[in-house]
């Protein structure tokens, strides 16, 4: 069992560090998305992003089996999990393990951070879009003002 034990945590590991490094290129993709007004790129990011935070779900589904597994409900930041997973690897490997979790959680911070960043630049580039559509609003509105009125201008077809 320490065997599996072992390939399925280094699994979770790696796998869930990959994620969070691939979620970091896209927030990066999408602040240039962002930046540049690519609509389209920005939409095909955010599906992009959905499915990798899909993959982090299934990841912690994962995590939750695991911990199941060990009998422990708190989850693998609690000191319960680290004790079982001690008795079961050494304290060398778990020791490791504990590295791998912070260099994780020190990722997916930066990517929190990044992620908050984007989305006041999102919000503020909203504001200028909808800023720029009133501003056509009422110049299409001025325009049938003006017809209505009599006018001699006329929309081109």
């Amino acid at each position: 069992m320490p065997d599996d034990f072992q390939q399925n945590l280094s699994s979770l590991v790696s796998t869930e560090l990959a994620l969070y490094n691939e979620l970091a290129l896209l927030v990066q993709k999408e602040r240039e998305c962002v930046i540049s007004g690519d609509m389209e790129g920005l939409l095909n990011i955010l599906t992009e992003k959905q499915d990798v935070i899909s993959r982090q779900e299934r990841v912690q589904e994962g995590w939750n089996n695991m911990c199941s597994s060990l009998g422990i409900s708190e989850g693998r930041d609690g000191p319960v999990f680290w004790e079982k997973v001690s008795a079961l690897l050494g304290s060398v490997n778990t020791g490791d393990l504990k590295t791998s979790l912070a260099v994780i959680r020190e990722v997916a911070g930066k990517v929190l951070e990044d992620e908050l960043e984007v989305q006041a630049l999102l919000e503020e580039h909203i504001e200028d879009l909808r800023e720029e559509m009133l501003r056509i609003h009422k110049g299409k509105k001025a325009v049938r003002g003006y017809n209505r009125s009599g006018g001699s201008f006329q929309a081109a077809p």
